[in-house]
């Protein structure tokens, strides 16, 4: 199956040489080979999976004012996530999109092999005004990992194989008050009151920060929030917050900070922030109650989140990367590192590991081990 997934890609790459020939239409994507295994407690058996993920998009742009674009996800699973996995194609599914516009071209008692319709938009656009209807990324956060200001397609840090992030079906207008000012509107409406999400956002910039404030309905609650990038002297410094109101349920405050620098040598240094007010706040008995379902609301399930990282260049094609997520409180930690080769322009190839503790009935001890090997070629 990977060799014929190959081929489409080589089929592909030769028509959009002949495309780019037309400047109305382009198309780019890649495909991935990552075989991966998991180590869970109770440590009695590894669980082995791999994964060919492919990526198609096209972009239309047949005038100065007008343009589009479709974009596909085609992921074939197969290993022991689709037996473990009940109903491995709903699991897959992005939650922010209104309309299910997935194929399940077959499933198998080991097997699964799935396409998403990932972006499918169109947009008007004039030097004041722009206007874009359907699936499309709404992108409104400002901080690196953790976007409690993305009210419409909040991004889940851990799923690093998914670097074009999460859309949102959805109508946004943009105004353009002059080069460092704007104002957005956006909906998502939903078939069910409870699940629409409408907000505005305006973005302008003051002694060299960029500052956003944003206010609208998110699931039925009233929101309102901001953030700010800018710098401490050569320390990047950003930030975010955002508060839901109910009537129903607790209300809720997300907050992050963020501190970032480059240094000499080709060193990278991050450091995070954040607080939910609703999440938890002391170790659990029961591992399978922390939720990792990440949404605007519960960008991560405890309350204080600790992140710290760095990345290195070691040359011009190697590099690697750290992160380490504390989270006091529960005493739950998270271990990130990264290495990473380009190959050529086309090619990459990484190898990431994710460690798992947390302290359970009073003992500090691993939860889950994972590797992930993965080879990417781009056209």
């Amino acid at each position: 199956m990977s060799f014929l997934l190959l081929i489409v890609c080589f089929n592909y790459s030769a028509q959009a040489q002949d495309e780019e020939k037309q400047k109305s239409w382009k198309i780019k994507g890649y495909i991935k080979e990552m075989p991966y295994f998991s180590y869970n407690k109770p440590y009695d058996q590894a669980l082995y999976n791999n994964l060919v993920h492919n990526r198609l998009n096209f972009k239309w742009s047949p005038s100065e004012k007008i343009s589009g674009a479709a974009e596909f996800r085609t992921r074939l699973f197969w290993g022991d996530v689709v037996t473990t996995t009940p109903d491995l194609p709903a699991q897959m599914r992005n939650q922010n999109e209104r309309v299910n516009a997935s194929i399940t071209w077959f499933e198998t008692d080991n097997a699964a092999m799935i396409t998403n319709v990932e972006r499918f938009w169109l947009e008007y656009k004039t030097s004041k005004w722009a206007f874009r209807a359907g699936r499309q990324r709404i992108n409104w956060g400002i901080a690196t990992t953790w976007n409690p200001n993305d009210l419409f397609n909040a991004y889940n840090f851990l799923d690093f194989d998914y670097e074009e992030r999460p859309g949102s079906d959805a109508l946004k207008a943009q105004y353009f008050i002059n080069e460092l000012s704007n104002i957005d509107i956006a909906v998502s409406p939903s078939f069910s009151k409870a699940a629409t999400v409408g907000a505005m956002k305006y973005f302008f910039n003051t002694r060299s920060y960029d500052i956003q404030l944003n206010a609208g309905w998110y699931h039925n609650q009233f929101t309102v929030g901001g953030g700010w990038a800018g710098s401490i002297d050569e320390v990047g410094f950003k930030g975010e917050m955002q508060y839901f109101f109910s009537t129903t349920t607790k209300p809720q405050f997300n907050g992050v900070a963020e501190w970032d620098y480059m240094f000499s040598q080709g060193w990278y240094a991050n450091a995070s922030f954040l607080y939910n007010s609703t999440g938890l706040d002391e170790p659990v008995a029961d591992w399978t109650t922390v939720n990792f379902q990440l949404s605007p609301r519960n960008l991560m399930p405890t309350a204080y989140n600790l992140l710290g990282s760095v990345r290195k260049e070691i040359t011009p094609l190697i590099s690697a990367s750290l992160g380490v997520v504390y989270c006091p409180g529960t005493n739950i930690s998270i271990v990130l590192p990264t290495f990473s080769y380009n190959v050529s322009d086309r090619w990459d190839l990484s190898f990431i590991w994710q460690s798992f503790y947390a302290e359970l009935n009073g003992s500090f001890q691993p939860i889950t081990y994972s590797g992930f090997l993965r080879a990417k070629w781009s056209f």
